[in-house]
């Protein structure tokens, strides 16, 4: 069966990631006659721990699972370790004595139970005992409820905000006592006051900039990489691993740009480029960017598009104007890249822009709104999917 898998962030305090949420459907007729949530887990567990190997898809972090309480009851969630799960217990029914037995009986095994959209009424107050994560849809809560629900279970129960859309979310929440959050603040661009955002390495932006001519000149990249100790290191370092094999060690940068080929030192110094502006607060942002720029490049691969290069920098620069803090528009003219690159960042209407649309999409767990549209007519569900997971095992190795 075909089915689409989706993750969304979860972070702590320190804006670290402390887990993601599986997201599941069926293609085609289940988008819009819905899947009922026991089928919908059974798919995502056989799919994520049978089929696939769970770090493919939360690289290690924990994977929190939603569990109706029928599911609950049974003995499904112990087919899972308990050190690579979190258990949601979805709130959509009243919990029974069978329910606050079995979650008693995982909590006692070592696994770790939240409570999603946790409705605080008498028929499910005694599930609260077993609890170690409540997670609160934070917009439809008032201000007076979020502090008195964590004043009164704050001192034993992690509080998780759910829908956490802005920064300014997620500042208030914070000050509200939430231990964790989840949404798409990460994604929006920080109000930073007098301080000034790191822009891209100028000798790194030289080194692009030549290599994205039709005919790069060797000469002139080398000198500019010879006169930054930095950059000679990180290139001789990269020839000369085993990624390259080179048979004999290369110590001169013209023979390592030789050896490595303009369309990969293009991709490397690309990555340089990111990683130059990284920092604890947008590193999800980045690990997400590289994400879609390797997706978008093996779509084009796998349609036979001519330059997967341009798809993959369509890609890894979707988040550019996040990540420097600046209107997309000011950033245009300092990127050496190709004006259909730089038209589908701007938001039109093209083929890169529609490769990028379809993965920001199935980020968003949005699939109905692209499965009968190109590029995902042409490719399919389960290729899809497919190419999902090498570039979620392709970020992962890249260990930004």
């Amino acid at each position: 069966m075909d089915v689409y898998i989706a993750r969304q962030p979860i972070f702590d305090r320190n804006l670290k990631v402390f887990g993601y949420e599986l997201l599941y459907r069926q293609n085609k007729q289940n988008f819009f006659t819905g899947v009922n949530d026991d089928q919908a887990t059974s798919e995502l567990i056989y799919n994520t721990f049978v089929i696939m190997e769970p770090k493919e898809i939360t690289g290690g972090a924990l994977a929190f699972i939603n569990f109706s309480k029928d599911l609950i009851d049974s003995d499904i969630p112990y087919l899972l370790p308990p050190k690579d799960i979190v258990v949601e217990v979805l709130e959509r029914n009243e919990a029974n004595q069978a329910t606050v037995e079995a979650c008693k009986k995982l909590r006692s095994k070592g696994y770790t139970i939240a409570l999603d959209d946790f409705i605080f009424d008498k028929e499910n107050s005694p599930l609260i005992e077993f609890a170690d994560i409540i997670k609160v849809e934070y917009p439809a809560v008032d201000i007076a409820t979020h502090q008195g629900l964590i004043k009164q279970y704050g001192s034993r129960i992690k509080f998780l905000a759910e829908k956490i859309e802005t920064r300014e979310d997620f500042n208030n929440a914070v000050k509200m006592g939430y231990d964790f959050f989840q949404g798409y603040f990460f994604s929006k661009p920080a109000m930073l006051d007098s301080k000034e955002i790191e822009s891209f390495d100028v000798n790194i932006l030289n080194v692009v900039r030549e290599l994205s001519q039709k005919e790069p000149n060797f000469y002139v990249i080398s000198d500019i990489i010879e006169r930054d100790m930095g950059l000679s290191y990180k290139l001789l370092k990269l020839v000369n691993s085993v990624y390259y094999g080179a048979k004999s060690r290369i110590k001169d940068i013209h023979q390592a740009l030789v050896y490595i080929g303009s369309n990969e030192l293009y991709q490397w110094f690309s990555l340089m480029m990111l990683k130059n502006v990284q920092n604890i607060e947008n590193a999800e942002i980045i690990k997400l960017s590289l994400i879609r720029g390797k997706l978008m490049e093996f779509m084009a691969v796998e349609l036979g598009c001519k330059d997967k290069m341009e798809y993959f920098f369509t890609g890894i620069f979707s988040f550019i104007d996040v990540l420097l803090n600046k209107p997309i528009e000011k950033i245009m003219d300092s990127l050496p890249l190709s004006d259909s690159v730089k038209q589908a960042l701007l938001g039109n209407d093209n083929e890169h822009r529609k490769f990028l649309d379809c993965v920001i999409a199935c980020e968003s767990a949005d699939w109905g709104a692209i499965e009968h549209r190109h590029p995902m007519d042409r490719i399919g569900v389960k290729k899809f999917m497919d190419l999902y997971i090498e570039s979620l095992k392709w970020a992962e190795r890249l260990n930004y």
